[in-house]
């Protein structure tokens, strides 16, 4: 068989050109900044053309409607030529001769008429034949590399070199970088539109890219507002408030209506917010764990989780109480980012204010604070005052919740991680966990409550993986015990893992989809959202639901911790009168002025009340 269509001869090979250059793998996005490169050898190869004859092997069977046609013409051919019962003597010896050839041919021509059976099976003989013209081909392998090849990375923003020819490894002959964690940009003002140039160069080999700034980022509103409404229209209406939300919410950015309104993305579709209560910022996405190309999608609004609306009535008010947050998670490299830090304190604040009845002037949260900030903070806790009041009185409940790193060190010391920790640094800016409960003992409040999300793992410090399977209490869970259980009576600690665990998100690699929080503070207003309010109550949800959903999620063992007294009441009961927990001096009652200045501090993501919506559009 002869094929009609053109082949290469290999044995003409011959190279027009080669060179080895970087060839994009993944090109940024905004749900997706990270650049991927792969080292490759391109090379143009050029062939003769010819046509191919090649061999093929064909099976065959009888057609036996003719093979018995033809043995019967046979059959009466030989007979007229040899049967002496119709005067074949009569017939002169070459007739004879003729007949029976004749007869043998029809016989012979009946069997050869066969039929093929199967498709043709190449034999694998190949014969090229004339040339038919040249081909071009372009060859595109793996470069080539040493097993410790790197190359030098520059990152250049306007005038600022964010990244000076850093050396970056190779795995598999491509370099991958996440631009959040190489640059350390997170969120930029929406007015900047300054984007970035790379260069990434190796040996000869160099490959240069300018990135605008939607290449890469992706344009927000951010509320800057406590409390404030997103619409259906851009109008101030008291029947088109679809909800309020809290400072710091954040929505894709649409488009401008004019120069009041800006138009968002909601779940459910677009909204509308005054420009006067928020503003356009860029935000970069971030991925799952350092090194991770897999990007987690854009968080849920706050508000849109029914941890973060469906809240008990509670109308008992507890003014004297007052509650302190440090919320850290901007956490530089090597040290893990924390990416829902900033969704942990709002939750903190409004479960505070709407739920345990703090007052919205009493709540001080702190975030990403430094090491000198930590320290200065603890130095001047005695002198800090909150809501025109000092931490220290007797008549006071105290909140402290920490949200952040920590690792316990030589002789089971307990250390609280800063977000300018540096391991490099000889002096290490790390904070005494001891310090800490000090002050808590200083301060003397009525009765305190510690909570603290977080591990005490340097493996979680540092992203790595590790094996929580803990079948033994190693002795830091003892020295932890033993710290937090010296504090004063009508104390109640909460931790979220024992030392040498990690403390887990609620989200894991096995496909379920998770929240943006970790399993520990979930769980925590978890219990006062389904109306639990002593400590003890609390310690029990907690053991009940935390380490399960640890291993359905990771397959780790995650254990929270309780220490201290388990009738410390969270949530004052609106039924119980209290001494301390109303203003009235006259009949301990709460009067009209104190409710509506006690609701005027009200943060809620919830459709606001009548009298709110009222009192906003008369504002």
């Amino acid at each position: 068989m002869v094929k009609e269509e053109s082949v290469r001869d290999p044995d003409s090979e011959t190279v027009v050109y080669e060179s080895i250059s970087f060839q994009p793998v993944v090109l940024p996005s905004p749900q997706n900044p990270v650049l991927s490169l792969e080292l490759v050898n391109e090379r143009a190869l050029q062939y003769d053309m010819h046509l191919a004859s090649e061999r093929y092997i064909q099976r065959y069977r009888p057609r036996y409607g003719y093979l018995a046609v033809s043995a019967a013409g046979m059959g009466l051919g030989l007979y007229l030529a040899n049967s002496p019962a119709i005067d074949a003597d009569r017939l002169s010896g070459r007739e004879r001769a003729m007949l029976n050839l004749a007869a043998l041919s029809i016989g012979t021509a009946g069997y050869m008429a066969m039929k093929p059976t199967g498709d043709a099976r190449p034999a694998g003989e190949r014969r090229l034949l004339q040339k038919t013209g040249i081909d071009i081909f372009l060859d595109t392998i793996p470069a080539p590399l040493p097993g410790n090849a790197e190359a030098k990375l520059s990152i250049v923003r306007g005038e600022d070199s964010l990244v000076s020819k850093r050396n970056v490894s190779f795995s598999d002959n491509t370099i991958s970088m996440h631009l959040g964690q190489k640059t350390g940009i997170r969120r930029l003002p929406g007015t900047d539109t300054t984007g970035m140039s790379i260069l990434l160069e190796y040996q000869n080999v160099r490959y240069e890219k300018y990135l605008s700034l939607p290449d890469f980022m992706q344009e927000y509103v951010e509320v800057t507002s406590s409390s404030v409404p997103v619409r259906t229209s851009p109008a101030t209406l008291n029947n088109n408030i679809i909800r309020h939300v809290g400072s710091e919410s954040r929505f894709p950015f649409l488009s401008d209506v004019d120069d009041r309104w800006y138009r968002i993305l909601r779940s459910e579709g677009p909204a509308y917010i005054r420009k006067n209560e928020s503003e356009k910022i860029w935000q970069m996405a971030d991925t799952a764990r350092i090194g991770d190309l897999i990007v987690m999608p854009d968080q849920l609004v706050f508000g849109d989780l029914a941890i973060e609306r469906n809240l008990p009535d509670n109308q008992r008010a507890n003014p004297d109480a007052i509650a302190i947050a440090i919320i850290n998670g901007d956490y530089r490299p090597p040290v893990r980012y924390l990416p829902h830090a900033s969704r942990t304190g709002q939750l903190v604040e409004y479960y505070l204010n709407q739920v345990m009845g703090y007052y919205a002037d009493n709540i001080r949260v702190f975030e990403n604070m430094t090491a000198r900030e930590m320290e200065n903070f603890l130095d001047d806790a005695d002198s800090l005052m909150i809501g025109g009041r000092y931490l220290s009185m007797d008549e006071s409940d105290l909140f402290f919740y920490y949200y952040g790193h920590a690792f316990s060190g030589p002789g089971d010391q307990m250390y609280l991680i800063p977000v300018d920790y540096d391991p490099g640094d000889v002096s290490e800016k790390i904070i005494s966990f001891e310090s800490l409960v000090d002050v808590l003992k200083r301060l003397r409040s009525r009765q305190t409550v510690l909570v603290l999300d977080t591990d005490w793992s340097r493996a979680s410090v540092f992203g790595r993986s590790t094996n929580n399977d803990m079948r033994q209490r190693p002795a830091g869970s003892e020295h932890l015990e033993d710290v937090l259980t010296d504090l004063p009576p009508g104390v109640a600690a909460f931790w979220s893992a024992q030392p040498g665990q990690r403390s887990e998100a609620y989200g894991g690699n096995n496909g379920r989809r998770g929240y943006p929080y970790d399993i520990f503070t979930w769980y925590f207003f978890s219990a006062l959202q389904d109306g639990l309010r002593s400590s003890g109550d609390i310690e029990e949800y907690l053991e009940r639901n935390v380490p399960f959903t640890s291993r359905r999620l990771h397959d780790r063992a995650q254990n929270p911790g309780f220490a201290g007294s388990r009738d410390v009441i969270l949530v004052p009961d609106p039924q119980i009168p209290t001494e301390s927990g109303d203003r009235n001096d006259e009949n301990n009652e709460l009067n009209d002025q104190d409710i509506q200045d006690y609701q005027g501090t009200q943060e809620s993501p919830d459709i606001g009340n009548t009298a709110n919506n009222s009192a906003e559009q008369d504002s």
